[in-house]
């Protein structure tokens, strides 16, 4: 795509229909959101081209039993643009009967794990009774890397983020499990994507010059998905880096949507 020939505020053919496969919801204690409630947060999202949104509840991340704000975003998001996506405390004692009542909803296509808040270590015996429900219920299993970044953390409580390469070599493990790692550095890209097939990345902190056009280039483009993580950022800063990338107008509509159609909507 030229970046000549594209107005930033306009709409453009190649990033029509965008799928955003990490967005949030909710209230954060540290700071206000701007587009904390769903309703905003559409309207922004749709003016940006977005067709759809995944959507976590934000409250599940502080919470000591993410399962109340599961069920009020469940209960929120009866609006085909929203896909909700629940929390899962690997560490508390309920976290089975809690993905069982996220996964009974027919609109969950992904769930969420926060290992660095939810103070746990990832390892294979911990994921394995995880993945062996997911895989009945052909669930995505999204691990958080990182929710802020550590130097705008609030400074008396700063929670380090998971170990990428950790997190990779975990999913190795599990070769028919696909994993997608959220709020991924440009740095990190690389480990992640080389480690296994069956990881995929988002694009929300992937802060590099046109980083679409070196995702292009260098590595494994269908396993790279585009997201905001809105409200933390805003989410013009995902869809630029697709507007202004010198990218084949083919790489911009897989990483826009057609990765994350072919991950969430695999043929029968």
């Amino acid at each position: 795509m030229n970046p000549g020939s594209t107005s930033l505020d306009q709409p453009s053919p190649e990033t029509a229909g965008l799928i955003d496969v990490s967005a949030w919801t909710g209230n954060w204690p540290f700071t206000k959101l701007r587009y904390g409630g769903l309703p905003e947060l559409k309207v922004k999202l749709q003016s940006l081209q977005v067709a759809r949104a995944f959507v976590a509840p934000i409250e599940a991340i502080l919470e000591q039993d993410p399962s109340r704000a599961n069920k009020e975003l469940l209960a929120a998001t009866d609006d085909p643009f929203w896909s909700p996506v629940p929390v899962i405390d690997l560490s508390y004692a309920n976290w089975q009967e809690t993905f069982a009542y996220a996964a009974n909803d027919s609109r969950v296509k992904m769930v969420k794990l926060l290992p660095n808040y939810h103070m746990y270590e990832l390892s294979e015996s911990k994921l394995q009774p995880l993945v062996a429900l997911a895989r009945q219920r052909s669930l995505v299993i999204s691990i958080q890397i990182r929710v802020e970044d550590v130097r705008g953390q609030y400074p008396l409580m700063k929670v380090a983020d998971v170990d990428v390469l950790q997190a990779a070599n975990i999913a190795l493990r599990f070769p028919e499990q696909p994993f997608l790692l959220g709020n991924l550095h440009a740095a990190e890209l690389r480990e992640a994507l080389r480690a296994a097939d069956n990881v995929y990345a988002d694009l929300a902190s992937l802060e590099q010059v046109d980083i679409v056009k070196e995702v292009e280039e260098r590595y494994p483009a269908e396993r790279v998905l585009f997201a905001t993580h809105s409200p933390f950022y805003f989410p013009e800063a995902a869809v630029y880096k697709l507007r202004l990338t010198e990218a084949g107008p083919d790489t911009v509509r897989a990483i826009g949507s057609a990765n994350a159609r072919r991950l969430f909507e695999p043929p029968a």
